[in-house]
């Protein structure tokens, strides 16, 4: 979906600012990117991934980001992290958003990304669910079972480090790699024993088939997503600029819906047709806020990589910090 400007005058002033803002940044990888002078925004189109279960555009068009915006917004929509992750490398596009365990596996992969910001979450709607009927009543129970999960997705993680913290590892249980509209539909079928998602898949299983939860992310993992952006995109001055005049506007959407709760889950189910329960459980313990790309959150980063290298779940070591581009932070 295409996002034209409004004012071709508001773009140029608004280019001044960001490309001051960058110039302003001390690092070396920042001044590669700031422009020499002003740069035209009208000029530019930001290619934004985004995920259903995300929904950056729909919070941003019900906060009222999307008004007079100074460049345009290209969204194109995913099925999960993983595939953002690889379009951002490939130049598909410019800047997503993703779970804590996409960009681990993309830098396993050694793609041309940088994480270039962080959120937070409380991780309490990353889970792992049984049926309603389940005998399964802990993560020790899952030893011998299906567990479905979608591959390199913070799902993924959140099952790694729970099983490791009952005992037990991945060769213990038999994971079907399904992404998450497959993974609902197994469950409820009844042919795998538990999935591992997240929100606002949780919320709907919860309410809709009564699905019970066995582990959250909080009780082992971080509750953190990242913005990842392609290594062309932040070599961009126009696509730098962009992107730090979107992470102004995505903070101030995040603070809106925070302090309109109900009309923001409203606005949520109807387009994307989740019923208002399921909004609202959702976005009470999931909303993510923007925080700094602190040495904390890169070591926590840290630990969840090693994790998935201790059991050869991607390819030898990753070096996290090596990916993280702080230039944007204080955007």
């Amino acid at each position: 979906m295409k996002r034209t400007p409004k004012s071709r005058l508001a773009g140029l002033a608004l280019a001044v600012v960001a490309a001051l803002a960058l110039g302003a940044c001390g690092d070396d990888a920042a001044t590669d990117a700031a422009p020499s002078g002003p740069v035209d925004l009208s000029t530019v189109t930001l290619k934004v991934g985004d995920q259903k279960a995300i929904s950056i555009e729909v919070l941003l068009e019900a906060s009222g980001q999307l008004e007079n915006l100074p460049y345009r917004i290209e969204f194109s929509t995913f099925t999960a992290g993983p595939p953002l992750v690889e379009a951002a490398s490939a130049g598909g596009i410019d800047l997503a958003q993703v779970g804590n365990t996409p960009v681990i596996f993309g830098a396993a992969a050694k793609a041309d990304i940088k994480i270039v910001g962080a959120l937070a979450a409380t991780g309490k709607g990353d889970a792992i669910l049984v049926g309603t009927d389940s005998a399964i009543g802990s993560v020790a129970d899952l030893k011998g079972k299906k567990v479905a999960v979608t591959k390199g997705s913070s799902a993924n993680a959140n099952l790694l480090l729970q099983l490791q913290k009952a005992g037990l590892s991945l060769d213990d249980v038999e994971p079907v790699y399904l992404a998450p509209a497959d993974g609902y539909a197994s469950l409820t079928r009844g042919d795998v024993d538990a999935w591992a998602v997240w929100d606002p898949y949780t919320a709907i299983a919860e309410k809709e088939v009564g699905a019970k939860t066995i582990a959250t992310a909080d009780q082992a993992a971080n509750g953190y997503n990242f913005w990842v952006a392609g290594d062309k995109a932040v070599e961009d001055a126009g696509k730098s600029a962009a992107i730090a005049d979107f992470f102004q506007r995505y903070a101030a959407a995040t603070q809106w819906s925070s302090d309109n709760l109900d009309t923001w889950s409203t606005s949520y189910a109807e387009l994307t047709q989740i019923s208002v329960d399921a909004s609202r459980t959702t976005w009470t313990r999931s909303i993510k806020e923007p925080i700094k790309l602190s040495d904390a959150v890169i070591a926590s980063e840290q630990e969840i990589a090693d994790a998935f290298t201790e059991a050869k779940a991607i390819p030898g070591k990753v070096d996290f910090e090596s990916f993280v581009d702080t230039r944007f932070d204080k955007d």
